[in-house]
């Protein structure tokens, strides 16, 4: 018991010198550091829950304030959004807040030429504008 009771003493004794010698060596920092007081907005989307009678138009009018940027919410969708005329009650979709302007010209060059609007139908230019935009 007692090698047990004097092992144990060497070995405090060695962790308490191994620390002491460390803690001895601090420096103090010097220097200046300037800090923004502006907050990076790490909120870049929502989410918004369909609800009977949505549109895409409806919505990005709702989040954009112009119902021609709805091409920029079905790209950001095309997981949960197979045919831009077609969104279901109960689907969430992501609506990204920080759009920019260029995405958004072609958005809106895009949904005044798109044409028809056929339910249950990707239309070969809703595919053009994914794959090109």
């Amino acid at each position: 018991m007692s090698i047990k009771k004097n092992s144990f003493k060497i070995f405090s004794l060695s962790c308490f010198l191994l620390i002491s010698s460390c803690s001895s060596n601090v420096a103090n920092i010097e220097g200046t550091s300037n800090f923004s007081t502006i907050q990076a907005d790490l909120n870049t989307h929502e989410f918004h829950t369909v609800e009977y009678g949505d549109s895409l138009w409806s919505i990005a009018s709702m989040h954009y304030g112009n119902p021609f940027y709805w091409p920029n919410i079905y790209k950001n969708n095309t997981d949960k959004i197979y045919d831009a005329d077609l969104i279901l009650p109960g689907q969430s979709i992501i609506i990204h807040k920080n759009i920019s302007p260029v995405a958004k010209e072609r958005a809106q060059t895009y949904a005044k030429n798109r044409g028809l609007w056929v339910v249950g139908y990707r239309e070969e230019s809703d595919i053009e504008f994914l794959e090109n935009n």
